[in-house]
């Protein structure tokens, strides 16, 4: 195991740890906050009473995510992986780091709310780092390194928890938890960079 290896993976987990867990902690402070309803983001709306502690963590979790894609870069090119796929792999992580960055500076309206131009901004944001983050497990498919079957599973897992994100804002009963179906699709991504990276270790 490389030094460079475990830095990259450092940095991943602490990435993930902190946009998945943290929110579990500050949310205490935050009453009928209801994790299986809410997303993450409505912590940092301009109603949360720990607004300022959610938008500092999305922030760290950007940066994060941005070296952590730089570093996986230099992975890459440590042990000559030549898929050019791993570019996108790498744009993909970079892009969602980003996204948090900017979800963390422009906050979300609370859930009711007439969309702000806040709003927008940090629906965009995060919309896009989402996007391309949600096309690891698919570029990872052209990145021989990678286990083809894993990615393929994290694929269709990641497609299916974020539409069903997207669409539980209309929906009720399990269909309607937006909270939930959003953790189980960060859960499954992170989880795409983690586990890949545990397959480069013995390269």
């Amino acid at each position: 195991m490389s030094l460079l290896s475990m830095l990259t993976l450092i940095f991943f987990l602490i990435a993930s740890i902190s946009d998945i867990f943290i929110p579990f902690i500050i949310s205490t402070k935050y009453p009928n906050y209801s994790h299986l309803k809410l997303t993450i983001s409505e912590l940092g709306s301009h109603v949360s009473p720990v607004k300022r502690k959610e938008s500092i963590n999305l922030i760290f979790v950007g940066f994060m995510f941005i070296i952590g894609g730089i570093l996986q870069e230099l992975l890459f090119l440590s042990i000559n992986v030549l898929s050019i796929f791993k570019n996108l792999y790498v744009i993909g992580i970079i892009i969602f780091g980003l996204g948090c960055i900017i979800a963390g500076k422009y906050p979300e309206d609370p859930k009711g709310e007439e969309e702000s131009k806040d709003g927008k901004i940090h629906g965009i944001g995060s919309g896009i780092g989402f996007l391309f983050l949600l096309m690891n497990p698919f570029y990872a498919l052209f990145i021989e390194e990678f286990v083809i079957i894993l990615n393929i599973i994290l694929f269709i897992l990641g497609i299916l928890t974020f539409s069903l994100f997207i669409v539980s804002e209309k929906k009720n009963g399990i269909l309607g938890l937006t909270g939930l179906w959003q953790r189980l699709n960060l859960i499954v991504l992170y989880s795409c960079l983690i586990i890949n990276l545990l397959f480069l270790f013995n390269n």
